[in-house]
């Protein structure tokens, strides 16, 4: 953006990364490796307004579209609104249609699993049952 007064990179409001933190050196509040401040204060930060001012600067981008695409769905309902809502129902409906058939079809796989393992159950009973009974007839 501009560079106003020539103190360093404005877009971003100084040094700080895209994210707006400020970057640090070795330690807490250094720049260029020394510390400019009494000891214990590394954590302040002096130039918090041109950290805010640079945030701010990053963030109107991003606020433009928001505004813009707020207008744009404004007006979209307004002139097709019933319409638009029209397909959305119908677009959902075949989803939740979609959706219902497979939950059936998975209880179905399920119910059909439980009764497999009941079978099995069952089937090992006897045969474990006709074993018990060929060895007491023998």
């Amino acid at each position: 953006m501009n560079d106003r007064g020539g103190d360093g990179p404005r877009e971003r409001g100084g040094d700080q990364d895209r994210d707006g933190r400020r970057e640090r050196g070795g330690g807490g509040g250094e720049r260029g490796g020394e510390h400019r401040g009494p000891e214990g204060t590394e954590f302040l930060d002096l130039e918090i307004s041109r950290v805010i001012a640079g945030r701010a600067q990053a963030l109107t981008r991003s606020v433009v579209e928001e505004i813009l695409r707020e207008a744009i769905k404004a007006r979209l309902k307004e002139r097709l609104g019933a319409r638009l809502e029209a397909v959305g129902r119908l677009a959902a409906d075949e989803l939740a249609d979609d959706i219902e058939a497979n939950l059936e079809i998975e209880a179905k796989i399920v119910a059909r699993r439980e009764a497999r393992r009941a079978i099995e159950g069952q089937l090992g009973a006897a045969i474990r049952g006709a074993a018990k009974a060929d060895d007491v007839d023998e």
